[in-house]
């Protein structure tokens, strides 16, 4: 059955209250809690936050969740707070876990996290005194458990005319998964996906688009019908190797 769309929206309000500071709202630390219950919607967000998980390729298991945010047209800001909440609305009290200068890259990487919770992000800008300049808005993201580790394996082959690097990795497990992607990085460059296919299908590619001297990075992934990250490997790297046919 679907809930009303008063108790969604409500549902937001209640997060967002959560999320603000105190001072924010207009309340001491005494009377917080009854601000979550008698303070009014908050303004429209002024700052865009958007926050994604991480998967390190040297370790898949250790998921991070990485916020980044736009600045506001004020030169009062002394810094900008991210403010994070733990399964909310009933789970721990908001917490700060960072102030970031306006001169540094306004992004932050929260790596306390662990699988089976959700986390709600949200930052504000505050002057030197303490005031509240602008608010973003609320970016909640849950995190499952760890990406199934996935074996690849990559290698420089020369047949007839054609040479390329050929990948092949092992299947998932993983009931989600419904999908494969293999990414690629040249020269330290952008990730760029180079095949697709199906959960059932061909788990090996031939990557003839290659130079020779280049520097290429590998990494396949498992996903879901929704995008989540279920399986990925680890980073396999080849240098393209100069090949005088006769």
């Amino acid at each position: 059955m679907r809930r009303p769309r008063r108790l969604t929206l409500l549902g937001g309000v209640l997060l967002a209250t959560l999320l603000l500071p105190a001072t924010a709202l207009g309340a001491t630390p005494s009377t917080a809690s009854n601000a979550v219950t008698a303070a009014p919607a908050a303004a429209p967000p002024s700052i865009r936050l958007a926050c994604a998980t991480v998967i390190p390729a040297a370790h898949p298991a250790n998921v991070r969740i990485a916020c980044h945010w736009s600045a506001i047209a004020s030169t009062d800001v002394k810094a900008y707070r991210v403010w994070r909440v733990v399964d909310a609305p009933l789970g721990r009290p908001r917490q700060l876990i960072a102030t970031v200068a306006p001169t540094d890259p306004l992004r932050h990487v929260d790596r306390n996290v662990s699988t089976g919770h959700r986390y709600s992000y949200q930052v504000v800008a505050v002057a030197g005194d303490g005031k509240r300049l602008g608010v973003s808005n609320v970016v909640s993201i849950r995190i499952g458990r760890p990406p199934q580790v996935l074996g690849l394996h990559c290698v420089y082959v020369i047949d007839g005319m054609t040479q390329g690097v050929l990948c092949h990795w092992t299947a998932s497990t993983r009931p989600a998964a419904v999908r494969f992607v293999l990414f690629r990085s040249v020269d330290g460059g952008a990730r760029q996906a180079v095949y697709r296919v199906g959960i059932d299908g061909r788990r090996s590619f031939l990557d003839t688009d290659v130079k020779a001297g280049q520097v290429i990075r590998y990494r396949v992934l498992a996903l879901a019908a929704d995008g989540r990250v279920v399986g990925a490997s680890g980073v396999e790297r080849i240098v393209v190797p100069t090949v005088i046919f006769p």
